[in-house]
């Protein structure tokens, strides 16, 4: 008869770094039903509606960060894709939400792309690359001369578009079955494809994914293309929540969407992060923003206290855990 392998919680917390934070929300969920009985039945839909957007520009910030890079302009390509879209069908060239999203998708996956072939063909630093992406991405929405525009209004937008995203099925809204969409979609490619794991495979180590044969470059490339893509895609999903677009509209989305990175165990170094991990991330972010108001007069200093310990206190574990694996490989490897 086989020994069975004794169960070890760091062993457990290596393999699942999401779990702390999953912990965390089930606490904080508990806390806030106590306190104020009823608050999640009758809030639970605008929970899911909020960390909607951040969560799709989350799933392309997972690919990013996989791979060891980081990608801090996706607000920006959020409000591009979004205002040329939207000028499109102010301006009759577009008339369904269908090429809405198409015209959203493919600006942000050529900002991507561009991103991608600088940082990695350049030997760019990603964090440069994206910081000039962001003012370039924000400077073209106020010039006239190429979109005409200083915002999009409601008045510019088609009712079938602005009439999509009220739509309910089984009395959630549109928008959250989109994103599910989205982070499945992702989640299976990350998972069970071989580009999918390729992500993986470059993040964690660069020259052993080069000796198994993966193209680096390409693969850097692809994440960020990825990247920009789910952000054009959520510019076009806020364009239709708030039937507006202006330069600034999402200042420190980004931040947003990284943190819920973060959160979820996702390793900034590269190499390691769930899709699940996103999701408990970006759910906790929405869910803090909606209850620490009902439950402190000053909301928004202790919103962003309980974020940045949060925060912290991930980055924290993850390094921990990270030097942990390296030194049981170290110490495999002199075994051998």
């Amino acid at each position: 008869m086989k020994n069975r392998k004794k169960f070890s919680v760091l062993d457990f917390f290596m393999e699942h770094r999401e779990a702390p934070m999953l912990v965390i929300l089930a606490l904080f969920i508990v806390t806030v039903g106590v306190k104020i009985p009823g608050y999640f039945e009758n809030n639970y839909i605008n929970i899911l509606k909020n960390c909607s957007l951040n969560l799709v520009m989350a799933t392309g910030m997972l690919c990013v960060l996989l791979v060891g890079s980081i990608d801090i302009s996706v607000a920006a390509v959020l409000e591009l894709s979004a205002a040329v879209a939207g000028v499109l069908m102010r301006d009759g060239y577009i008339q369904s939400t269908v090429m809405m999203f198409a015209v959203g998708i493919g600006i942000g996956a050529c900002v991507g792309l561009l991103t991608g072939v600088l940082m990695s063909r350049g030997r760019v630093l990603p964090i440069i690359v994206t910081l000039g992406m962001t003012y370039m991405c924000r400077a073209l929405i106020p010039m006239d001369f190429i979109l005409g525009m200083d915002k999009i209004a409601r008045i510019d937008l088609a009712d079938s578009f602005k009439d999509f995203i009220l739509v309910k099925v089984l009395g959630l809204p549109l928008i959250v079955y989109i994103t599910f969409a989205v982070v499945l979609l992702i989640g299976v490619f990350l998972k069970y494809s071989k580009t999918g794991r390729s992500l993986y495979a470059v993040g964690s180590n660069t020259e052993a994914a080069m000796m198994r044969g993966v193209n680096v470059n390409a693969t850097k490339i692809l994440a960020h293309v990825i990247c920009g893509a789910t952000a054009g895609m959520a510019g076009i999903m806020r364009l239709a929540e708030y039937n507006a677009i202006e330069k600034g509209a999402c200042n420190g989305g980004e931040m947003y969407v990284i943190a819920a990175c973060v959160l979820g165990g996702v390793s900034v170094m590269g190499g390691y992060g769930k899709m699940v991990g996103v999701v408990i991330g970006a759910v906790l972010i929405a869910t803090i923003d909606s209850a620490i108001p009902q439950l402190f007069m000053d909301a928004t200093m202790m919103k962003e206290f309980f974020k940045g310990i949060l925060i912290l206190a991930a980055i924290l574990l993850n390094v921990v855990l990270q030097r942990v694996s390296e030194k049981r490989k170290k110490l495999k490897e002199s075994a051998k």
